[in-house]
């Protein structure tokens, strides 16, 4: 049988010819023995596949094409995962091992079965003939397309290992981010879940008690002592509509949260609060900027680095200056001239971008740039923490010293009067 390939040679040169073999399997090896790394080989030919969900399509009624398979794969892969795929990949494939090899082993090694799985489908197609993006591709719930992109440039350009290392810095930097966000809020939120649950047993178990003694001295309530024994009262004696409203109020709130209309409103409104707004700024820029940086460096056109970042995040904001990017690019336009649209983004990172539009190096510039807002962005939620701490004790202790104050009050009276 005759194949057609594309290959690259330890040098980078691309090679575009046919070969005679016996089959898709035996072409691609004689290919590896010329040192040649195959990027497509075979137009149309029947590739080994696993087992997959298959979607039928129907033809269009204008006399399309026939019906077609649509492949479906719904298995996720945790970031931490795809991370350790890219960096094992990357140092087997620098140590000179064959791709689908270092595959099995990182398969041999998975724990959770659907990691293990998808593992064993991509090795097997990459066995079967198809270049490793195109099996990336068939799970494009645990791939993003950026990661696929920055694979299919390293297989072009004979470049592989360098960019698998070079997404493993990526997402090493992502989950960086991440964590340091939960850690960041963990500490406030244990505050807040404190001072709720030192309100609560103090209106079920201690002002009951109080409401007792002072029937039994037949004091003279202040007015505020008074208003809050009797919505203790109230809660004691109707805690499941007490407890059934907030639970119904957050539940609708998270609900619009999830949905369009609500996460784009608080999306939107984050940018206009003034210290939040420079703290989710830098955020969303860092990943950004790495991301597109990481591409850029690899060999990824811009114009597809930009397009790929949309599957970064939903946030709204994010995905209006991606397509405000996209859209400048793709008309002759400059990158920085798209950016500069954007009030939150800093000058420096208008000033970088310039800069390396100009000089040719702006994967380099925003690599820079981006490090720069990664510690800029540390150091703002660091005293962002430092903020929220500070206001949650005071606001506790306001209602708990509020609480002390309305019981203590007649018994100081009760005292005075004696």
């Amino acid at each position: 049988m005759i194949f057609q390939y594309t290959a690259v040679d330890s040098q980078g040169a691309r090679h575009v010819d046919t070969i005679e073999s016996a089959d898709l399997r035996a072409a691609r090896a004689e290919l590896m023995q010329r040192g040649l790394m195959v990027v497509d080989l075979g137009q149309g030919e029947r590739r080994r596949r696993a087992p997959v969900d298959v979607e039928v399509v129907a033809p269009d009624s204008a006399g399309g094409a026939a019906a077609r398979p649509k492949v479906v794969f719904t298995a996720r892969a945790k970031l931490s995962e795809v991370a350790l795929f890219a960096r094992q990949l990357g140092m087997m494939l620098q140590a000179g091992a064959a791709i689908v090899p270092s595959i099995r082993a990182m398969q041999n090694e998975a724990v959770r079965p659907a990691w293990k799985s998808i593992l064993n489908d991509v090795a097997t197609r990459v066995e079967g003939g198809a270049a490793l993006h195109e099996a990336l591709g068939i799970h494009r719930n645990a791939f993003s397309g950026m990661f696929r992109s920055i694979v299919r440039a390293g297989e072009a350009n004979g470049q592989l290992a360098t960019s698998c290392m070079q997404l493993s810095r990526l997402i090493d930097a992502q989950r960086r981010v991440r964590n340091r966000i939960v850690g960041s809020l963990a500490y406030p939120a244990l505050l807040l879940l404190l001072a709720c649950a030192v309100v609560t047993s103090m209106t079920l178990f201690i002002l009951p008690r109080f409401a007792q003694l002072f029937d039994m001295l037949d004091a003279k309530l202040p007015l505020m002592t008074t208003v809050m024994l009797n919505t203790a009262e109230t809660l004691k004696t109707w805690w499941p509509v007490a407890l059934l409203t907030p639970t119904t109020v957050i539940t609708l709130l998270v609900l619009w949260l999830r949905s369009d209309t609500g996460r784009a409103t608080i999306e939107r409104g984050i940018m206009f609060v003034p210290i939040v707004r420079k703290l989710a700024a830098a955020l969303m820029l860092t990943q950004l900027l790495q991301l597109w940086s990481a591409a850029l460096r690899s060999k990824v056109p811009l114009l597809e680095a930009i397009q790929q970042a949309t599957e970064l995040s939903r946030n709204v904001v994010m995905q209006e200056l991606v397509q405000r990017a996209h859209d400048a690019v793709r008309e002759g336009r400059s990158l920085s001239s798209a950016l500069r649209e954007f009030s939150f983004v800093p000058p420096a990172v208008l000033a970088a971008v310039a800069t390396g539009e100009e000089s040719g190096k702006l994967g380099e510039a925003m690599e820079f740039v981006g490090n720069w807002l990664d510690e800029d962005s540390s150091n703002l939620l660091a005293t962002f923490t430092r903020l929220m701490e500070p206001m949650i004790l005071v606001v506790m202790g306001v209602v708990v010293g509020t609480m002390a104050l309305s019981l203590f009050l007649p018994l100081f009276d009760l005292a005075t009067a004696a």
